[in-house]
C-alpha cells in the first residue's frame, strides 16, 4: 500500500498546478494560431491559383509525414544557426502551432468539401457573393461536421505537449518527473495523479464540444 501523505503536500500539489498552467499554455496558444494558420492553409489549398494552392500542399504534406518532435527539435536547435533565437517556450508554441495548423488544414479542407454543391449552387442563384456563400453556407454546416474531429485533434495537442519538456519547458509530465526522482521513488502513484488531470481536462473539453456542436 503506498503511502501518499508525501505526494499530498502543498509544495508539490502547487508544483503540479504550475505545470498544468504551463500545459495550458503553450495548449491554448498553439490551438490558437493553428486554427488561424490552418484555416488559410485550408484556403490556400483550395484556390484555384497555383502559386497559392501549391506552396500550401507543400508545407501541408511536409509537415504531416515529420514526427512532431523532429518539429520541436528543429524549432528549438536548427533556427538559431539561422539568427531565430526563441526561447523554449516559444519555441514549443511555435512548433506545436506549425505541425498542428497542417492538420488543421486538412480538416477544414475536408469539411468544406463535404458541403452539398448544390447549396452551394442554390446560394449563387439567389444571388449571394462567394464571399457570403462562404460565411452564412459553407462555413456553418462544414463547421458542425468538422468539430469532432477538430476536438480530436487538440485533445492530441494537449497530451503532445508532454513532448516540449525535451527543450526545457516546465510542463505537467516533466514537473510529474522531478516529483517522483525524489525521495520516496514512487512514479506510479505521481503519473496516476496526472493522468487523473488530464483525464479531467481532455474529457471537459470533449463535453464543452458536444454542447457546442449542438448550439451551431
Amino acid at each position: 500500500m503506498f503511502d501518499l501523505g508525501w505526494l499530498f503536500t502543498w509544495d508539490n500539489i502547487r508544483f503540479l498546478l504550475g505545470g498544468l498552467g504551463m500545459t495550458l499554455a503553450v495548449a491554448g496558444l498553439s490551438i490558437v494560431f493553428s486554427s488561424i494558420l490552418g484555416l488559410l492553409l485550408a484556403f490556400a489549398r483550395l484556390s484555384p491559383v497555383a502559386l497559392i494552392r501549391y506552396p500550401a500542399i507543400f508545407y501541408i504534406e511536409v509537415m504531416r509525414a515529420l514526427p512532431i518532435l523532429l518539429v520541436i527539435f528543429f524549432t528549438y536547435f536548427a533556427l538559431p544557426q539561422i539568427g531565430i533565437r526563441l526561447s523554449p517556450f516559444a519555441a514549443g508554441v511555435t512548433a506545436m502551432s506549425a505541425f498542428t495548423a497542417s492538420l488543421v488544414a486538412e480538416i477544414v479542407r475536408a469539411g468544406i468539401l463535404s458541403v452539398n454543391r448544390g447549396l452551394v449552387e442554390a446560394a449563387s442563384a439567389q444571388g449571394l457573393t462567394r464571399v457570403q456563400t462562404l460565411r452564412l453556407i459553407i462555413l456553418p454546416i462544414a463547421l458542425r461536421r468538422m468539430m469532432p474531429t477538430l476536438v480530436s485533434q487538440f485533445i492530441t495537442l494537449i497530451k503532445d505537449t508532454s513532448l516540449t519538456a525535451v527543450i526545457g519547458i516546465l510542463e505537467l509530465v516533466r514537473r510529474a518527473q522531478i516529483i517522483y526522482s525524489g525521495p520516496p521513488f514512487q512514479p506510479i502513484p505521481v503519473f496516476a495523479l496526472i493522468a487523473l488531470i488530464y483525464f479531467v481536462v481532455n474529457y471537459g473539453l470533449s463535453l464543452g464540444s458536444r454542447r457546442l456542436e449542438q448550439a451551431i
